[in-house]
C-alpha cells in the first residue's frame, strides 16, 4: 500500500509540476476576427507566443491569462493524454476559449492572449517546471509591459482576464511587481 501512495503523490506532483503542453488548436479566425501572431518577451527573458485581437478605435485592452495545462485556444480534453486526465471528472470535451475572447472583441476591447511559459507555443523556463505562479508572475509582466509599447494599445485602459494559473500568476505578480500595475486593477474590467 505505501509504494500505491507513494506512486500516487509522484504522479500528482509530476502533474502540477510539468503538466503536459497542451497544443493550440484554435484560432480566431476560424470566427472571423482579425489578429496578429505576437512574440513577446516575459520578465525574465523567456519568449512567450500569443494572438493580439485588435479592436479598431478601442481605447481597452484585456490580457488574458490561461489555466495550467491549457494553452491561450483552451485545453484539448478531448485528445490523449488529456481526455485519460479529465474524463472521469465529466470533463471530456474540448474548452474552447476562443469565443472568450469574440464576446470581448465585439464589447469593443483589443485582446491579448497568449501561452504562459512551459505551455503551448511559449518558451521553456525555469527547467520546464511550472511554479503555480510564482514564476510564471514575470509573463504577466511581461505581457503588461508589451500592451504599454504597442502604439495601439500603449494608452489603454487594462483589464486582467486572468483564470486558475492565470490569476496566481497575476495576484504573484502583483506581490513581486507591484510598480508594474500602477494603477491597474486586476480581474476587473477596465473603467474606461
Amino acid at each position: 500500500m505505501g509504494d500505491q501512495i507513494s506512486h500516487l503523490l509522484d504522479r500528482i506532483a509530476t502533474g502540477f509540476s510539468h503538466p503536459p503542453r497542451s497544443p493550440v488548436l484554435r484560432s480566431p479566425d476560424e470566427v472571423g476576427l482579425d489578429f496578429e501572431e505576437v512574440t513577446f518577451l516575459s520578465h525574465d527573458g523567456v519568449p512567450l507566443e500569443g494572438w493580439f485581437l485588435p479592436a479598431p478605435g478601442s481605447a481597452k485592452l484585456v490580457i488574458a491569462n490561461h489555466p495550467m495545462g491549457f494553452t491561450r485556444a483552451g485545453l484539448p480534453t478531448h485528445l490523449e493524454p488529456w481526455h485519460s486526465a479529465w474524463a472521469a471528472s465529466g470533463n471530456g470535451f474540448e474548452v474552447d476559449f476562443v469565443p472568450d475572447y469574440q464576446i470581448l472583441h465585439d464589447a469593443g476591447y483589443h485582446v491579448l492572449a497568449y501561452d504562459l511559459r512551459n505551455h503551448g507555443l511559449s518558451g521553456a523556463g525555469n527547467g520546464g517546471i511550472s511554479s503555480s505562479g510564482l514564476f510564471e508572475a514575470r509573463d504577466v509582466v511581461g505581457a503588461l509591459t508589451y500592451a504599454r509599447h504597442r502604439p495601439d494599445t500603449r494608452d489603454a485602459a487594462i483589464g486582467l482576464f486572468s483564470r486558475c494559473l492565470g490569476a496566481s500568476s497575476t495576484f504573484a505578480a502583483m506581490t513581486q511587481f507591484p510598480e508594474a500595475f500602477g494603477a491597474y486593477a486586476a480581474l476587473s474590467r477596465p473603467s474606461r
